[in-house]
């Protein structure tokens, strides 16, 4: 089980595909099930994140744009983390709910 961070974005635009597997996507609270060799598209501003509840491997391919400037080194104003993280970025879906994110490491 696995999970990446509930985010969005200003201006970025992003499509989700699954290569391999079946996929798993919440976006604006609604969780979706996307098959493989299916996708998403994502609209800015739209909350996103990308879970796995199963044992199952999934592969994505994740493909944005255009280009969030103001992550790009050298940027003249300070990232407003805000922006892009207007809840708990750990907060993780119902269906990990069980669940504890990050995992522990092991040494």
């Amino acid at each position: 089980m696995s999970a990446n961070t509930l985010h969005k974005h200003i201006r970025s635009e992003e499509f989700y595909f699954v290569l391999e597997g079946t996929g798993r996507i919440r976006v604006d609270g609604e969780t979706l099930t996307v098959p493989k060799h299916g996708g998403v598209h994502v609209r800015p501003e739209s909350l996103r994140q990308v879970f796995n509840d199963t044992a199952e491997e999934v592969l994505w391919l994740i493909v944005g744009a255009p280009e969030e400037m103001e992550f790009l080194k050298g940027s003249l104003s300070d990232m407003d983390l805000s922006l892009i993280y207007p809840q708990d970025p750990t907060q993780l879906p119902p269906e990990l709910a069980e669940s504890v994110w990050p995992p522990a490491t092991t040494a």
